[in-house]
């Protein structure tokens, strides 16, 4: 007869999560993992396989928890310009809260696996791809309604938004003042008129 885990893999995966999302893929010794989770070695291979395939699920939790606000984004009855501002003002007022200076999980993975780990790189492109997306739906639809020209160019614009967000998630981890977050998500915003 199997052994019931005596444990709730969801909540050691978030714990695993969290910190991959602080120390990073490579500062994370499986014996962090096994003292943050509080899971023996069997259990954590047992459950989660290797310290890599944990890593990835850890990704693919972060980046399923922001899908919902993704897919509402552009379904919102409010100006182009407006949502736009909301969206990048939960990031800024994340950045400026956050003790830990953690950043983005997404964008952390990223820089330090992406470039030599296809599996990590095709997650985050995918992510990568839907968000800009989104900013080209918001984008036309701000076209649609006349708040946005028909000069402009959308998927130039969302080009341009989604390397804003990169930028002010990055600069989150080391720098996450709230007036220069600010100034430059207002600069980017005023390309959109």
């Amino acid at each position: 007869m199997a052994r019931q885990k005596e444990f709730l893999p969801e909540q050691a995966l978030e714990k695993a999560m969290n910190l991959f999302w602080r120390q990073g893929y490579e500062r994370s010794s499986v014996e962090d993992i096994v003292q943050c989770t509080g899971l023996g070695r069997g259990s954590l291979y047992d459950t989660f396989g290797d310290k890599h395939a944990l890593y990835l699920a850890a990704l693919d939790r972060y980046i399923q928890a922001g899908q919902g606000m993704l897919i509402e984004l552009p379904l919102q009855a409010k100006p182009c310009r407006e949502i736009l501002q909301n969206f990048f003002q939960a990031y800024i007022e994340e950045a400026a809260t956050d003790p830990t200076h953690r950043g983005c999980f997404m964008v952390n993975a990223t820089m330090e696996m992406a470039p030599h780990d296809p599996e990590v790189a095709r997650r985050t492109q995918t992510e990568l791809n839907k968000i800009e997306e989104t900013f080209y739906r918001i984008l036309i639809k701000g076209q649609t309604a006349g708040e946005l020209s028909w000069e402009s160019d959308p998927h130039q614009l969302a080009h341009f938004l989604l390397n804003t967000l990169l930028g002010l998630r990055m600069l989150a981890r080391t720098n996450p003042d709230r007036q220069m977050l600010q100034n430059i998500v207002n600069v980017a915003l005023s390309a959109c008129h």
